[in-house]
């Protein structure tokens, strides 16, 4: 079996927990002995169900498909679609997430506001509202702006050469329209 199906079920297990330990001692114990318990088992089964929740949600990796980048399978991004392709090599990101998102230190998944930054901290440029997939492990990134829409992406793979090769092909791809 998988792994968030074994966390789901210790989630389960713990709520069975808090319900029968609130019928067994209900008498037994006073109320703020029984509170601080439930509030611990409580606890555990919130951080059971998040962690289970987090593995739920792979890395998204940016794939050619025919005329299309695709990331999931719907977000696809015709090349026909595409205003401008960047690549940022060795750039400092400020990240602020911007609605429902996925993260944590390895991985973000999300719409974010994304300011590229200069060593020197001084901004490249700005992208307000975008759709982000990026490894915690890469600073290099693709950024990539639809005709006739506020929508972007911004992503990154593990490392730099998948990155800069991805750049590279979609680039020529995307020239030779």
């Amino acid at each position: 079996m998988k792994p968030i199906f074994y966390n789901l079920l210790l989630g389960i297990l713990f709520a069975s927990i808090i319900v029968l330990f609130d019928f067994v001692f209900r008498n037994r114990m006073n109320q703020k002995k029984r509170f601080i318990i439930k509030c611990l088992l409580a606890g555990i089964f919130g951080t059971v169900i998040i962690l289970s929740t987090m593995r739920m949600n792979p890395p998204v990796y940016a794939t050619i498909q025919e005329d299309a980048i695709v990331f999931q399978p719907y977000e696809r991004v015709k090349l026909s679609n595409i205003e401008s392709i960047k690549y940022f090599e060795d750039t400092k990101i400020e990240l602020v997430s911007n609605g429902f998102r996925w993260g944590n230190d390895d991985y973000f998944s999300g719409d974010a506001n994304i300011r590229f930054l200069n060593a020197d901290g001084t901004e490249k440029e700005s992208v307000y509202k975008c759709k982000a997939y990026l490894n915690g492990h890469a600073n290099d990134y693709i950024l990539i702006k639809q005709k006739n829409s506020t929508q972007s992406y911004v992503f990154n793979f593990d490392d730099k050469k998948e990155t800069k090769k991805f750049y590279d092909r979609i680039n020529q791809l995307y020239n030779d329209q």
